[in-house]
C-alpha cells in the first residue's frame, strides 16, 4: 500500500507462491487469481486439506474460503452458477448492502464523470457473456439505477447503444480506427469559465479534462503529518545581524542539515566552504541564526536553480557575496553563484 511498486511486489510474490504450491498434488486444477481473490473450484472432501496445505505454504499468507450456495458463487463482480448439467453461467453481482446511488443528475459535475459509472455498467452489460434472462435483468437494473440518480431513459439508451455498436464492430473485425495521440491538460470546473477555455484549447489541439478541486477529503482531513520547514529541502535565507545583506541558498538535503554547516564554517573561519563564512570574515559582522529559514520548499532538485534564480532576482536587500561571478540561467537571466549541495 502506498508505494508504487507494492502492486507489482505483491503480483511478483504470488506468483512465486502459486509455483511452489503447484508441486503438491492437492493443488486445484483450475486456479484464476485477479490481486488476492481466487476462482478454484474444488471437491468438498478435499477442502479442509486443500486449505491446509495453501495455508501451510508462507506463514504470512492466509486463505479463505467461500463455498457455493444453491449452485452459486460470487467472484469480483460475477455471479458464477451452476446449471443442471453442471455448465457454467455467469450474471452480475452486487452485494446486499449496494444502492445504486452514483453522481445525481443535478450534481455540479461535468458531464463525463456523471456518465462514467453508467459507461462501466455498459460496457460489463455487452462484455460479460449472459444468457438473456441475465442480461436483461442487468439491464433493467441499470435503468432503475439512472432512476434513482435523477436520469431519464433517453440518458441511458445513448449510453447502451454506443457500446452495443462497439461491441457489434469489434465482433465483425479485429482491424482498430487509426487515432491520433492526445495531449490533455487538466481544469477545475467551473462552467461559465471553464467552457469557453476548453473550446479555445479544443482549437490548439489540447482536450480538457476536469478535475475537483473541492471534496471531502481536502475539507475534512489531511492524513499526512505536517513536515516542519527545518526537515524540508529547497531554498533558504541566512541574514546578517549588522547589515542588511541576506544570503540565498539550495539544498537538496534538510535545511537544518545545511545551516548546521554554514554555521561550522563560520565558527571555524572557513570562507571557502560557505558564502556566509566569507561574508563574516570579510566584514566582521555577525550572523542572524534565529531567522535563518527555508523561504520555499522544493521537492524536485531539477527545480532548485530556476526556483533559487526567482528569489535571488525579487530579493531587494544586497546580497552577501556582491562580488562572485553571475552565472547564466536559462529562465531568469542572470544570478549570483551559490553553493549547490
Amino acid at each position: 500500500m502506498g508505494s508504487k511498486l507494492s502492486p507489482l511486489l505483491a503480483d511478483v510474490f504470488m506468483s512465486d507462491f502459486e509455483t511452489e504450491a503447484q508441486k503438491h498434488k492437492l493443488f486445484p486444477r483450475v486456479w484464476k487469481r485477479y490481486v488476492d481473490d481466487v476462482f478454484a473450484p474444488i471437491k468438498e472432501r478435499y477442502l479442509d486439506q486443500t486449505l491446509a496445505m495453501l495455508n501451510s505454504q508462507h506463514s504470512t499468507i492466509n486463505f479463505t474460503v467461500e463455498k457455493e450456495v444453491d449452485g452459486k458463487l460470487p467472484f469480483l463482480d460475477l455471479l458464477i452458477s451452476r446449471n443442471d448439467d453442471d455448465m457454467l453461467k455467469f450474471g452480475i453481482y452486487r452485494k446486499p448492502t449496494s444502492t445504486d446511488r452514483y453522481i445525481t443528475a443535478d450534481s455540479n459535475h461535468y458531464g463525463t464523470q456523471k456518465k462514467a459509472a453508467f459507461h462501466s455498467m455498459a460496457h460489463r452489460l455487452h462484455n460479460v457473456p449472459m444468457d438473456n434472462i441475465e442480461f436483461n435483468e442487468e439491464k433493467s437494473r441499470i435503468f432503475k439505477a439512472a432512476e434513482i440518480n435523477g436520469y431519464d431513459k433517453g440518458f441511458v439508451d445513448k449510453i447502451l447503444q454506443k457500446h452495443k455498436r462497439k461491441k457489434r464492430r469489434q465482433n465483425i473485425t479485429t482491424l482498430q480506427p487509426a487515432t491520433e495521440e492526445v495531449k490533455r491538460i487538466s481544469l477545475p470546473f467551473y462552467p461559465k469559465v471553464t467552457n469557453p477555455i476548453k473550446n479555445t484549447l479544443r482549437r490548439q489541439g489540447l482536450h480538457v479534462v476536469h478535475k475537483s478541486d473541492n471534496t471531502l477529503r481536502d475539507l475534512l482531513c489531511n492524513l499526512k503529518d505536517k513536515v516542519p520547514p527545518e526537515e524540508q529541502s529547497g531554498i533558504y535565507q541566512v541574514p546578517c545581524n549588522d547589515c542588511p545583506a541576506v544570503y540565498i541558498g539550495q539544498t537538496r538535503r534538510k535545511v537544518k542539515v545545511r545551516l548546521k554547516e554554514h554555521k561550522n564554517a563560520v565558527e571555524t573561519n572557513k570562507p571557502n566552504e560557505s558564502g556566509v563564512a566569507a561574508h563574516t570574515v570579510a566584514s566582521t559582522h555577525s550572523i542572524d541564526w534565529k531567522n535563518a529559514k527555508l523561504i520555499k520548499a522544493v521537492r524536485k532538485a531539477s527545480h532548485l536553480n530556476a526556483w533559487e534564480s526567482m528569489l535571488i532576482s525579487n530579493e531587494t536587500q544586497p546580497l552577501m557575496n556582491e562580488d562572485d561571478p553571475p552565472i547564466t540561467s536559462s529562465l531568469f537571466g542572470l544570478v549570483k553563484t551559490t553553493t549547490i549541495n
